[in-house]
């Protein structure tokens, strides 16, 4: 440990060099400590932030996945109910506009053929009556039984044909009113309602799938930004985390290194003084006057 040049001004001598190294150990673990908590601080935030992220990421997967099952389980079902059932009311309006079409049309023609028949129904009445009053003569005692009896099977025929004309009279007339009770019927059945009702029903469930479908994108963005978010703490943390550790670790390294020189094997009694000196606040030139330096010659 000796300066044997005896340069004191232009070289230090050991114990000086050992307490400027005492002093850059403390200041670098007190920089590496206040690293490491300002880190640790740091890790702290990191880890509420990627708390808080995860609880939007799970709320966000929530919301998505419960539009899924909306969409899934009763909007789709009932969005295509609506359309079979508004196709199949303009299928029955279609059918009812032909409907009554037909009504009409059979209502006209089963009109034309009554009033026929009650003509010919008359007419027939007229011809009988005629036949019977003015035609036929009327029997006598005596006379030809061939003769009477060509004027029963007239008359006879006369009276099926009366019979005839009366029956298809009737049911001319019952005919006509089946078409008038079906076409009261066609009337109080009222399609065109069902037809609006249908359109509005179709529409509202429209506007429900609509925002449905609107909500699963919206919640699907969501989820993907929250994912992102939370990733981006969590390279975050881990940097933060890995920067903490390394503080710590140079924290230690350094403490080591000092109980190593003040308290190690190789420890001599000047060593003490400086690591007292060390641990007070730092060494200072004054230090090495008197004694120290003295102890500074070679102890050959």
């Amino acid at each position: 440990m000796a300066n044997t040049n005896g340069n004191d001004g232009d070289l230090q001598n050991p114990e000086k060099k050992i307490c400027e190294k005492l002093k850059y150990i403390k200041n670098e673990k007190k920089a590496a400590d206040s690293l490491y908590k300002a880190n640790d601080t740091k890790r702290e935030s990191k880890e509420i932030s990627r708390g808080y992220k995860i609880c939007c990421l799970n709320k966000a997967e929530e919301t998505h996945n419960l539009y899924q099952d909306l969409m899934s389980c009763i909007v789709l079902k009932n969005y295509t109910k609506a359309g079979i059932i508004q196709k199949s009311v303009d299928d029955y309006c279609k059918k009812d506009d032909d409907l009554e079409k037909l009504i009409n049309e059979s209502s006209k023609l089963i009109n034309d053929l009554r009033i026929k028949i009650n003509e010919a129904n008359d007419a027939a009445c007229v011809m009988v009556n005629c036949v019977k009053e003015c035609i036929i003569p009327k029997p006598k005692r005596g006379k030809d039984s061939s003769v009477a009896k060509e004027v029963k099977d007239v008359s006879r025929t006369l009276t099926t044909i009366a019979e005839k004309t009366s029956e298809l009279a009737c049911k001319g007339q019952n005919a006509f009113n089946g078409v008038v009770n079906i076409a009261g019927i066609q009337t109080f059945t009222n399609t065109g309602g069902l037809k609006s009702f249908a359109a509005k029903l179709m529409s509202t469930m429209k506007i429900l799938n609509d925002c449905i479908t609107e909500n699963i994108k919206t919640s699907e963005k969501d989820v993907i930004i929250y994912r992102d978010e939370l990733n981006v703490i969590i390279e975050e943390l881990a940097e933060v985390s890995c920067t903490m550790l390394t503080e710590g670790s140079k924290s230690q390294g350094l403490e080591n290194t000092r109980l190593f020189i003040c308290k190690g094997e190789c420890k001599e009694d000047d060593l003490d003084i400086l690591c007292e000196c060390e641990d007070e606040g730092g060494c200072n030139d004054d230090h090495y006057s008197g004694k120290n330096k003295q102890q500074s010659v070679d102890k050959d």
